[in-house]
């Protein structure tokens, strides 16, 4: 009996507690959409990247030794808040010359995460990123690596395969965008985006494919992204989108960050993605 799935969807959380039940609730309303348009969600495989794990580790040692010091802190909510999100803005990447696992370790895991996924799939399936909020300049470096390496014809031990190397994304969706936090720490009007879509992509795919960059006008920790420079700018495939996302107590200000994930017209907009892909 063939298992194998037609279009891969690779989801990608942003910072705090290693849960996914914001994805687990979009995965779920996706399915039901594409079963209402008489679509059978069994032809998706989906995989969702645990990038956090370690990071939460180091974090939860921290605080554990903070709450145990005989040392009167106040706000420990705040503080937990700033180290298991704003922390991971600075950790990811290190520190110059010092040894860290993060930027190297978080990159493993999401080559395990896509090597899970590419044995779900038919070669050359389709293939459809949504990131949020930290895990888009996690995918954003991620993807820039594998492409820098080919260029540069490089081995490159997690890009062996076109399915690895993204030759096949078609459909890439960012959701509070990071990629204006860290942009302070390069020149900026050197910071390329990545080649979307891959010129390896087949014509029919080429013609479909959309980097659509959503932002609440509302959510400071999220941006558009084509006022960066006139590289993305000059992208014709990717469009920043203003949706207002959140509930009565978070959709007008910055918690309206943490609201992507439940926003029903983006599911809608998903869906009807996913059934183009899975016309052709």
């Amino acid at each position: 009996m063939d298992t194998k799935k037609k279009v891969g969807l690779l989801l990608i959380r942003g910072s705090g507690h290693s849960d996914f039940k914001r994805q687990e609730l979009f995965v779920r309303r996706l399915n039901q959409e594409l079963a209402k348009a008489g679509l059978d969600p069994e032809l998706i495989a989906h995989a969702t990247v645990d990038w956090y794990g370690p990071f939460q580790k180091q974090q939860e040692l921290v605080m554990m030794r903070m709450s145990r010091a005989k040392i009167k802190l106040r706000a420990m909510l705040t503080r937990r808040l700033i180290i298991t999100n704003i922390g991971d803005l600075i950790n990811y990447g290190g520190k110059p010359g010092l040894p860290h696992f993060g930027y190297k370790k978080t990159h493993e895991l999401v080559h395990q995460t896509i090597l899970n996924l590419k044995e779900q799939l038919y070669d050359h399936a389709p293939l459809l990123i949504i990131a949020t909020s930290m895990g888009t300049e996690i995918i954003n470096d991620y993807i820039l690596d594998r492409q820098m390496a080919q260029k540069e014809g490089q081995n490159d031990p997690l890009g062996n395969s076109p399915f690895e190397r993204f030759e096949t994304l078609s459909g890439l969706f960012t959701l509070g965008n990071n990629l204006p936090i860290f942009a302070a720490s390069q020149l900026l009007d050197e910071i390329r985006p990545i080649d979307f879509p891959s010129p390896h992509l087949s014509p029919e795919l080429q013609r479909v494919a959309v980097w659509e960059n959503y932002y609440d006008k509302n959510d400071a920790m999220g941006y558009p992204i084509k006022p960066l420079n006139r590289h993305f700018e000059e992208n014709p495939k990717l469009i920043d989108i203003q949706i207002n996302t959140g509930g009565p107590f978070t959709f007008w200000n910055t918690f309206s960050h943490f609201g992507y994930w439940r926003s029903r017209n983006l599911v809608r907009r998903v869906t009807s993605f996913v059934q183009i892909l899975l016309s052709l």
